[in-house]
């Protein structure tokens, strides 16, 4: 089954302990809910963490905790090494994304400009950062970029990487979310565990149930929109958005995960029951 890894905010305390909801030994907490997008400086959350000793007690969490830093562009823009180093270490995660850049489909120089900048800073940023382990973030705008990408993180020793499928998915457009699944296709090739980033798509688990985790918010974004999960459909809900619907949420898309397990080899006529359901 894949893992699913709930990603927590942690400016709103009514919903940080959504991992409650489901056995999980992993969460995600993320770097851009810590930094204000118009000053970018440090907020309030990232103030009253820092006395306390890190993220871990923070949140009263035992398991592991990954620190993401894919970020809005404009964040990234403000950020280099010795600044990730400064909050990894007063955060204390168990891990860390490498650093994030701007890639964008059709725009080679630029993204490849961008991949050889992240390696670049992740390269300096890991010494800083001893006993915390990075998870190998893969950019780029086709898959020859992709596998450059990969064997530069890998040349730095890592192992575990992550890639981040929410942009793809945004729009809805069905050739942007077959990109994505070639593009992660491609990455699957190449390394021993893949984290999907933004992966919250219930009706299509199955395709790509190749990664070995889903690290996701849409249990969040979902009850804030006005929608709960019943099974891999989205229904609104009459009532006032209240937190009990986030855990509700990620509650339903674990047990989705549950029966794709059990259903995803079944099929009739060729039409594989999880999609017709």
């Amino acid at each position: 089954m894949v893992t699913l890894i709930p990603v927590v905010n942690v400016n709103d305390r009514s919903t940080s302990d959504v991992w409650n909801i489901i056995p999980t030994s992993f969460i995600v907490v993320r770097l851009q809910d810590l930094v204000s997008d118009k000053t970018f400086k440090f907020n309030k959350t990232f103030c009253e963490i820092k006395p306390v000793g890190g993220i871990h007690p923070f949140l009263n969490f035992h398991g592991k905790i990954i620190l993401s830093l894919i970020m809005k562009d404009k964040i990234i823009s403000n950020f280099n090494s010795v600044l990730y180093a400064y909050v990894i270490n007063t955060l204390k995660p168990d891990f860390y994304t490498t650093v994030d850049g701007e890639t964008y489909e059709g725009e080679e120089s630029v993204s490849l400009k961008e991949i050889n900048r992240c390696f670049n800073e992740t390269k300096n940023l890991i010494p800083l950062c001893p006993g915390i382990m990075p998870i190998g973030q893969v950019k780029g705008c086709n898959d020859k970029q992709i596998v450059y990408h990969i064997n530069l993180l890998k040349s730095l020793g890592i192992d575990k990487f992550v890639f981040h499928t929410s942009d793809f998915f945004r729009q809805g457009d069905p050739n942007m979310i077959l990109r994505a699944r070639a593009y992660a296709s491609t990455i699957r090739k190449h390394v021993k565990y893949l984290i999907l980033y933004g992966m919250g798509s219930q009706k299509r688990l199955l395709e790509f149930s190749f990664a070995d985790a889903y690290a996701t918010f849409n249990h969040f974004v979902t009850a804030r929109n006005g929608m709960k999960y019943v099974g891999v459909n989205k229904i609104r809900y009459s009532e006032s958005y209240k937190p009990e619907i986030v855990k509700q949420n990620l509650r339903e898309m674990y047990n989705n995960l549950k029966r794709l397990d059990s259903q995803k080899k079944l099929s009739i006529g060729g039409v594989n029951l999880w999609e017709a359901g």
